[in-house]
């Protein structure tokens, strides 16, 4: 699996520490999706 907006790989330990978000379907990065909708996650 890959980040919707860098593309890089996810790591397993990232989906443990909570920075990684499923959002309509897709996987992303707590801070690119920061980045590309200009607002934070929620935390789980």
């Amino acid at each position: 699996m890959r980040c919707a907006l860098c593309n890089e790989p996810l790591e397993v330990h990232e989906f443990d520490l909570g920075s990684i978000r499923l959002e309509d379907g897709e996987y992303w990065h707590a801070d690119c999706f920061a980045e590309y909708f200009d607002e934070a996650l929620e935390p789980v």
